[in-house]
């Protein structure tokens, strides 16, 4: 095109200027200047067009991105490697209640409870340094308020050009309502409704658990087994109903004797299991002597002033080097409870050896 004008604009000047050559070659090359001029301001016109266009396109980019990160249902973050917050988005400062630039002034293990700072650095570095590529866990946030947030966290990381790390990008959902129900359902499924202590379920997790760890550290490791004397005929003379308050004043007597640390759990209608954790078989013995005693003491009164009390018999077994596992020594406690029971019931039965009885008439209920 623009060596088209110059060759038009050459044959006009012929044309008018003739033969004067000076002239003709002057006039020319400020036709050519002109069209130059013409041409670059074009050019330029475009480019600068082009440009905005571009700008624009990335300013609309940005919001939309914008938009979507701070709209996202989940919290998200740009971390640095030191753990500082280096951008939040707002769905992240609803969460905790922090404002942005509260949140930049601390790390994220600032927003995390103490007793899991520390796996939470272990974690950071590790997706930092390569070791995993991302990283997924569960962690409690601080909030602003001083509650705190079950959270479910995503670590990957943020590359540049050259492939070298320089962010970490941080995915946090609220799964606080899920946890509560988790906590729920694992309450019902192990705990029993009546007394609210443990479980057969939840007995036998945690002797297993004890077991475990009696193993581990050379501990002492005692099981009782403990049975509510005729407690049918209870239920069979004043009903369910008083047979319900009966076990529950019974298992108030058992807590009185047991510590926080110990296993109690009702493993059946009226047999209930104890682990007095790290006790030997002399202070497994007390401890069933002073259950025993304080059962005794129990005493349900009725509405017709008729009052109500019970006797339990114990099986008591200890761990032996040759135990495989729990039910080697549950299948003990068993058989001593068994033996207990029909020996006369309100004993107390160590394996083979049985414990002097405390003087209970055997026509208690």
């Amino acid at each position: 095109m623009y060596n088209a004008c110059i060759i038009g604009a050459f044959v006009i000047v012929y044309l008018f200027i003739g033969d004067n050559d000076k002239l003709f070659f002057w006039l020319l090359i400020i036709i050519i200047l002109f069209i130059f001029s013409f041409a670059l301001n074009v050019g330029m016109h475009k480019e600068i067009h082009k440009k905005r266009m571009i700008e624009n396109a990335l300013k609309q980019s940005e919001a939309l991105y914008r938009g979507v990160i701070n709209n996202a249902a989940a919290g998200i973050a740009l971390l640095n490697q030191d753990g500082h917050y280096h951008y939040v988005n707002a769905t992240l400062c609803q969460m905790t209640g922090f404002s942005q630039e509260e949140l930049k002034r601390l790390t994220l293990f600032d927003s995390i409870v103490p007793e899991e700072r520390q796996e939470s650095v272990m974690h950071c570095r590790e997706v930092w340094e390569g070791k995993d590529a991302w990283k997924k866990c569960e962690k409690q946030f601080r909030c602003k308020d001083g509650q705190s947030l079950w959270a479910e966290i995503n670590l990957s990381t943020v590359c540049d050009s050259g492939d070298n790390v320089i962010h970490l990008i941080m995915i946090v959902l609220d799964i606080t309502v899920r946890k509560k129900l988790e906590k729920e359902l694992l309450y019902q499924a192990t705990t029993d409704f009546l007394t609210g202590i443990d479980n057969r379920l939840a007995f036998m997790q945690k002797a297993q658990e004890e077991f475990s760890r009696s193993e581990r550290y050379k501990r002492n490791f005692t099981m009782l087994l403990i049975d509510i004397d005729k407690f049918k005929s209870v239920n069979d003379q004043y009903g369910h109903l008083v047979g319900d308050r009966v076990l529950k004043e019974v298992v108030k007597a058992f807590k009185l004797v047991l510590r926080e640390m110990d296993v109690l759990a009702r493993i059946g209608g009226e047999e209930f299991a104890v682990i007095p954790v790290e006790s030997d078989l002399m202070m497994a013995q007390t401890v069933a002597e002073r259950i025993q005693q304080k059962v005794l003491d129990v005493v349900v009164e009725m509405e017709n002033t008729e009052k109500i009390q019970v006797s339990v018999s114990i099986g008591i077994a200890e761990k032996k080097e040759l135990d495989l596992g729990v039910d080697d020594i549950f299948k003990r406690a068993d058989d001593a409870l068994y033996e207990a029971k029909n020996t006369g019931r309100n004993r107390i039965v160590v394996g083979n050896e049985l414990v002097e009885d405390i003087g209970v008439c055997n026509g208690n209920p």
